[in-house]
């Protein structure tokens, strides 16, 4: 298996050097490795994610470790950017700067406040969900207007603490996924869910059943914060996977897709 999130303390809520990421998941069978940690503007989200000018260091230290270990796994780099169309232009130059594997895109923020932290209003069960998923969604939408990423990560993250989405919601998520299709996107199957009180993964059955009948490709990763994390509950995710109907899933190297065979 490969996977394709794990996060260093860089991002200031994570624990564990790099290199012992790497370790792990050479000791777990990992084939692949890939560092996606978080880069983002929103101020309410700056105590939670590195800062651009720490970029470079994490960069280099990722080559090290893959030129280091690469008898043992692949090592891969990139970047989780949160989604702010204020600062499109600062993304955009943050990604041509650097040699990346893979970027992936997210959204945690919601007119400025982070709807997916435990201490938001949201997980208390003190906001509707008919007023977040829609607003979620569109942000989505206009998220995939752009074209600096690869990757849509935890495709529905508000489900977080076990406040699901509606039908009509549901809906919103099925136009997002036709529209991932038309950009040629790939969707991350994030293992993390299942440690969250929504208990399933990102995204639902039923999402990444629909992910197969539109070809969307589907990347594996664990959303690891410790170094004890990494590759967790992949034995679920491959047989998920399977049962939607994937025989593949996806890789990047330089920014460029590649076939992996899921075994």
């Amino acid at each position: 298996m490969i996977d394709y999130h794990v996060h260093t303390s860089l991002c200031n809520h994570a624990t564990g050097t790099m290199e012992q990421y790497v370790r792990a998941a050479v000791v777990r069978g990992i084939a692949t490795i890939c560092f996606l940690d978080h880069l983002t503007f929103q101020e309410a989200g700056r105590n939670n994610a590195m800062f651009p000018r720490e970029v470079p260091m994490y960069v280099n230290e990722a080559r090290r470790l893959e030129r280091y270990y690469r008898e043992q796994i692949s090592v891969r780099v990139g970047l989780e950017i949160d989604f702010s169309p204020r600062h499109v232009d600062r993304c955009i130059e943050i990604v041509n700067t650097f040699d990346l594997d893979v970027v992936g895109s997210s959204v945690h923020f919601l007119e400025g406040e982070d709807v997916v932290t435990r201490h938001s209003a949201w997980a208390r069960g003190e906001i509707s969900p008919d007023e977040v998923y829609p607003k979620y969604i569109g942000v989505l939408e206009s998220m995939l207007d752009y074209d600096y990423f690869d990757v849509i990560c935890h495709l529905d993250l508000p489900k977080k603490y076990n406040q699901r989405p509606s039908l009509t919601a549901i809906k919103g998520f099925l136009g997002v996924l036709e529209k991932i299709r038309e950009k040629d996107l790939t969707v991350e199957l994030n293992t993390s869910g299942f440690h969250y009180p929504v208990k399933e993964a990102f995204p639902s059955p039923e999402l990444l059943g629909r992910c197969v009948q539109l070809q969307i490709p589907v990347v594996v990763g664990s959303d690891a914060h410790t170094p004890e994390t990494v590759g967790r509950d992949f034995d679920r995710a491959r047989d998920l996977l399977i049962e939607a109907g994937y025989r593949h899933l996806t890789g990047f190297s330089h920014r460029q897709r590649e076939a992996v065979p899921l075994q």
